[in-house]
């Protein structure tokens, strides 16, 4: 009764604030089926747990001020907690009636848009029968331009059923009854437990998933990371960690990043890291971790490597094994690894690698070692079995190059090429086809064809797919005419502004911007690139020699390693 009294009084305030006639709604009612969803369509209670949680999803929608739901419990579940988005009224309301609980929020203006995560709803749940909740209402209120509040009557019948795992093993500590998975100061309602085949499950349910990432770090661009660690004292003598999480949390229409700290390595995931085409109706995502055997490689392979950490990454969907690759949606992936004495000397050769379906050892070009991390990073766009592992390559003409290191550093990983095995011509001109190639393949992005392409450079040229890649990414517009000019030497100011576009289109804007007449030269500098050269001379990345900026010179090879790999290990 207090409940329905507390509806009672947020709509007589309501009345107050708007004009009398807002609650003589006008009403419309559809069936809804696809605007609200459960966030699961089933839920397995672990043995040992009392509770769960599940959301409740709203796709995208014109603005509306309010939002009512009514789920109708069925079987041994009661509701316990309603956990709203953050985003949301604090005017809210519940009531219960005929075994079906309504509830929602209030707001006076259409500040909703839809397409986000409602609420986590948790449930108590103590017995082994099965039981379901379903939405069988919901209530969308938008206000008029006119002072009236009209009201969209929905019948999602939308089902969740809940069922208990009785097959679930306990957690190898039997005295650990709370958060084994860390996610940063989060309380956590999964359950994780250590199969007899090796594997320990660290099943993330709704609840302890959102928790995470609302005490998340936010980056630039405002997008949060939701953190979530297993530990060795947690995992024991398992060898295989599988990390498992709702699909929608994993496949938000919310831009987000989801890292997963594990003894093996650490792996964050960005949103629709799985295409929609591929993810289907699967209801959950589990991330697995493998800690390879040495015995299970080649003896050609175990040379190579010499004992270092071998992981192999994959995806499950709905507990079935699936090939993943997505060019669109990198996954950073990070090794732990602690350099001997003799590669501590040159740690730029510390590369990330895998081993392809032939069993041979492939360099992954975005792979390093970073001594204040103690791992080797790397950006993976197919999951397979992945390594750590050293090597070097040098040209017999850059001894004395003051471009010599950076030049290695990126034909180690298969970045540039020499003009033959031994020789690299570090003081030759570099064409346009040529730095583009290049500068694509360091940004580690393949783009769609965007509309025409230009006359000047042949479908079966080598450079072709890197030139249409730049062109869809914004980096290249030609020359006009429709030109590329591909075998025309860079210039330096086009050089500038190829990298500062690459800065853009790789999410590392460079903002901040410096004057250019302090160099003799700045007058040569064309309109169209001022702004380019700038903001690079602003970042410290362009800085000229004797006191000129020479935009007109051609760009020598020696000088496109240098600036690529400046590109590079801002991204890398």
């Amino acid at each position: 009764m207090m409940k329905i009294k507390r509806i009672a009084v947020l709509l007589f305030i309501c009345c107050l604030v708007l004009p009398m006639n807002v609650f003589a709604a006008d009403s419309a009612s559809s069936s809804g089926s696809d605007l609200i969803q459960w966030s699961r369509q089933a839920v397995a209670v672990d043995s040992s747990a009392s509770t769960f949680s599940v959301d409740i999803v709203m796709g995208k929608h014109d603005p509306f001020s309010s939002l009512e739901f009514g789920v109708k419990l069925n079987g041994p579940i009661t509701l316990k907690d309603i956990s709203y988005n953050q985003t949301v009224s604090n005017n809210r309301v519940s009531a219960v009636s005929n075994n079906t609980q309504y509830f929602g929020f209030v707001d006076t203006t259409n500040r909703y848009n839809g397409d986000f995560t409602v609420c986590t709803l948790t449930f108590n749940y103590a017995d082994n029968a099965s039981a379901s909740a379903t939405i069988v209402e919901t209530n969308v209120t938008t206000i008029t331009g006119v002072g009236t509040a009209n009201k969209e009557s929905l019948a999602p019948n939308k089902t969740v059923t809940i069922t208990r795992n009785t097959t679930s093993v306990t957690p190898t500590d039997p005295g650990n009854t709370g958060n084994t998975g860390n996610t940063g100061g989060t309380d956590s309602n999964g359950s994780n437990e250590q199969p007899n085949k090796g594997r320990y499950l660290f099943n993330v349910d709704d609840f302890t998933a959102l928790t995470a990432l609302e005490n998340g770090s936010t980056d630039a661009q405002g997008v949060k990371t939701a953190v979530f660690k297993v530990k060795q004292d947690e995992i024991g003598s398992a060898n295989e960690i599988a990390v498992q999480f709702s699909s929608l949390f994993v496949n938000s229409n919310e831009r987000r990043y989801i890292r997963i700290e594990t003894p093996f390595g650490t792996v964050t995931l960005p949103d629709h890291v799985i295409p929609a085409n591929q993810l289907g109706s699967a209801s959950t995502i589990t991330l697995v971790i493998k800690k390879v055997d040495a015995a299970a490689l080649s003896s050609a392979v175990k040379q190579q490597l010499g004992g270092k950490p071998v992981i192999d990454l994959s995806f499950e969907l709905d507990g079935k094994p699936i090939a993943w690759n997505n060019n669109n949606a990198p996954v950073t992936v990070s090794i732990p690894y602690a350099p001997t004495d003799a590669e501590r000397g040159d740690l730029n050769g510390i590369l990330a690698a895998y081993i392809d379906g032939s069993g041979n050892v492939q360099i992954v070009p975005s792979g390093r070692y970073h001594a204040e991390s103690g791992a080797v990073v790397f950006q993976a766009t197919h999951f397979s079995t992945y390594t750590v592992i050293k090597s070097t390559k040098t040209f017999d003409d850059i001894a004395t190059s003051w471009a010599r290191k950076d030049i290695e550093a990126l034909a180690v990983r298969g970045i540039i090429t020499g003009t033959s095995a031994t020789r690299f011509a570090p003081n030759a001109e570099i064409t346009r086809a040529d730095f583009t190639k290049l500068l694509v393949g360091v940004l580690g992005k393949h783009a769609e064809e965007s509309g025409e392409g230009f006359s000047d450079v042949p479908a079966n040229a080598y450079y072709y797919d890197a030139v249409m890649t730049a062109k869809a990414l914004g980096l290249a517009s030609g020359s006009g005419k429709n030109e590329f000019r591909p075998k025309s030497p860079v210039t330096r100011q086009d050089m500038m502004v190829l990298l500062e576009r690459a800065f853009t289109a790789s999410g590392h804007p460079l903002t901040k911007t410096a004057e250019l007449k302090a160099y003799k030269d700045a007058k040569q500098v064309s309109a169209y690139a001022q702004e380019s050269v700038s903001k690079l001379i602003a970042s410290g990345i362009i800085s000229g020699s004797d006191g000129k900026l020479r935009p007109l010179d051609h760009l020598t090879r020696a000088e496109a390693a240098k600036v690529l790999r400046l590109l590079y290990e801002e991204l890398y």
